[in-house]
């Protein structure tokens, strides 16, 4: 969120995010990348540390909130879920790659970076939005810094170097093993059932003290009543606030000097190019250069109103897509070079000219620079805004005493869950946008007493949250239950009592005491004959899935019992068969399908090999007690 954002950079924030898209000049084709350090501090906010290297609370907070965000769940019940540790087990296992990356010496270059930068931020480029645009725009709504943002791209590509090294060295020959699985897959069984109905089972009458002692026992799980909050809202809007904000032509100046380095451009070459998806149509306009026709009217004339005509854009040398780098080589100005693929596209690509390396003029640079001071101020003002109100806070003044110091309105919220749902199972946040309510309703459950929670940014208003009422998880009556109990109760013990009998009748089978057919007799019951089950395919009715491999497993002329919906019964195998192809085509395409998942789970099973090998090498110390203290019940 942008408050937090604020909060986490301030003054400094804005102004780097400039510089940031300065250096990340992103065009088709070709896309300049600033360096960035990558700093980790050791202290007692860390709840990981892998060789050296740190996972702050704050950074792990950062990644666990983007993970769960699909979930719709709070940090705390993901961590009381087991979902935290995994997610820290992962940032672990992309840490330890990392640093059997940098022991190998693996070096991600700018060009590595920037080209996967292109290739996660294109997706999200609405038509007419630039790449920076977009960039922007995730980081905002992943609330990442550009620094972490970058870290992160670093982590991930040296990441895929080790694993498709690894992955890619192993090459099982399993032409054996792919065989088995597909005649085993293709096998059949056959086999005589006699069906046993719960409702057929006769029991006793439960009892009061037998339903009471059932409640007891479930609930903690089946009749818990959530806790329920209501909560004031305090709301600052931006939106009322009529105040001109300014920036002088000498504090643009002032930070173009200050910050003159960031602005520093390479050697560039000035490129004209033509980019398509089709191979095809970049041959057929290179071909028309070589005849004379100019770029333009070549991509006009092959690709129409749609050719994506790009005229004399610069890009520096050093951050350059190496293909397009390559292809370039001979630096010969006026010379259009045949197609060069990219993760972009076809280029065909003429050189127009080549500049020395230089600072990017004042005059260029001066209307970003003023219109992202602009943003610092009115982010500074705001940031002050909440900044007072959190003092006010702390002097331990009430919201509606902070109302006649500032320009606050006080709303609330009726009775929610901590998923957000009112008492009638109702989105009970739907005043807010869908995107912040998981978020709202995490803030208002971890409100403490009379102290309000600090401003936050929720649709570009600020807000804070103070507890008006608790209602604390509680149970269903017993009373109101009660016959909900008498019939799970009564369908339990039918179950446990119809189990019993086809134990008892197993039992007897085995010593010679019973046959399938004397047992359907004394009952009254018919053997049912099913036929040519399929462990790759849903069994027939009344057969449930997870009866299937229990079948399998069982020998030819053996009984077994098996737990049906609302029913139990007693099998016997009674024949077995193939069901393979009969067209050698299609049979052998099959084997090349299960040959290949074979080899692909063989990989990575070699993967988590020695993915293990690294923990050993580069021991992990997780901090159990600071993820307790953030995220347990407390």
């Amino acid at each position: 969120m942008v408050m937090k954002s604020m909060r986490g950079e301030g003054k400094a924030g804005g102004i780097m995010k400039y510089f940031l898209f300065t250096l990340l000049g992103m065009a088709v084709g070709g896309l300049v990348l600033g360096s960035f350090a990558d700093t980790n501090s050791v202290s007692s906010n860390d709840v990981a540390k892998i060789n050296g290297k740190q996972i702050s609370i704050q950074s792990f907070d950062r990644s666990l909130q983007r993970s769960i965000s699909r979930y719709g769940i709070s940090t705390k019940q993901a961590y009381k879920m087991g979902l935290a540790d995994e997610v820290l087990a992962g940032e672990i296992r992309s840490y330890l790659l990392l640093n059997e990356a940098e022991s190998l010496g693996i070096e991600i270059s700018k060009e590595q970076v920037a080209a996967r930068i292109a290739e996660v931020v294109k997706p999200y480029a609405q038509d007419g939005q630039s790449l920076q645009d977009a960039l922007e725009l995730l980081l905002r709504r992943q609330g990442m810094s550009e620094k972490d943002f970058i870290h992160e791209i670093k982590k991930e590509v040296s990441g895929e170097i080790i694993m498709n090294a690894i992955r890619g060295g192993f090459a099982p020959s399993n032409d054996l093993l792919a065989n088995d699985l597909y005649m085993f897959q293709t096998q059949t069984r056959d086999i005589d059932i006699i069906l046993f109905p719960d409702s057929d089972i006769k029991i006793e009458p439960a009892t009061k003290d037998q339903l009471a002692k059932l409640y007891e026992a479930t609930k903690s799980y089946k009749y818990k009543v959530p806790e329920y909050r209501s909560a004031y809202v305090a709301t600052f809007d931006p939106a009322n606030v009529d105040i001109e904000f300014s920036v002088s032509d000498e504090e643009v100046k002032e930070a173009y000097e200050n910050h003159k380095d960031s602005f520093r451009v390479g050697e560039q070459l000035i490129l004209s190019q033509i980019v398509t998806k089709d191979e095809q149509q970049a041959k057929d306009i290179y071909e028309l250069t070589e005849n004379g026709m100019s770029l333009k009217a070549a991509a006009v004339k092959i690709m129409g109103k749609d050719a994506a005509y790009i005229e004399g854009i610069s890009f520096e040398t050093s951050m350059m897509l190496p293909d397009l780098m390559e292809a370039l080589k001979d630096r010969k100005i006026g010379k259009i070079v045949a197609p060069v693929k990219t993760i972009i596209g076809y280029h065909v690509v003429k050189l127009d000219n080549i500049l020395e390396p230089s600072i990017r003029p004042f005059n260029d640079v001066k209307a970003g620079i003023k219109k992202e001071l602009l943003e610092v101020k009115k982010s500074d003002y705001f940031y002050n805004i909440a900044t007072d109100f959190d003092k006010m806070l702390s002097d331990e003044m009430s919201l509606e005493e902070i109302a006649k110091e500032m320009d606050i309105e006080i709303t609330s919220i009726d009775f929610i869950d901590n998923t957000g749902l009112n008492k009638q199972g109702d989105d009970g946040l739907d005043m807010f946008s869908e995107s912040d309510r998981k978020d709202i309703a995490a803030t208002i459950f971890e409100i403490d007493g009379d102290i309000a929670s600090s401003m936050q940014d929720f649709g570009g208003k600020l807000v804070s949250f103070a507890l008006k009422s608790k209602q604390d998880a509680t149970f269903k009556p017993f009373e109101t239950i009660e016959a909900e109990l008498l019939e799970q109760f009564n369908a339990d013990l039918r179950r446990s009592e119809n189990e019993l009998l086809m134990q008892k009748y197993l039992a007897e089978i085995s010593t010679g005491g019973k046959t399938l057919e004397s047992i359907a007799a004394d009952n009254g019951l018919k053997i049912e004959k099913i036929s040519e089950i399929s462990i790759g395919k849903a069994p027939p009715a009344p057969l449930t899935p997870n009866v299937v491999p229990l079948i399998f497993k069982t020998e030819f002329g053996a009984h077994e019992v098996l737990r049906l919906d609302g029913k139990s019964a007693i099998m016997k195998i009674s024949g077995y068969g193939y069901s393979g192809q009969d067209d050698a085509e299609l049979k052998n395409k099959e084997i090349e399908s299960i040959k290949a998942r074979v080899g692909e789970e063989g990989k990575d099973e070699v993967f988590l090999m020695y993915l293990h090998s690294l923990s050993k090498k580069y021991p992990a110390t997780v901090n159990e007690r600071l993820l307790e203290r953030a995220y347990g019940e407390n």
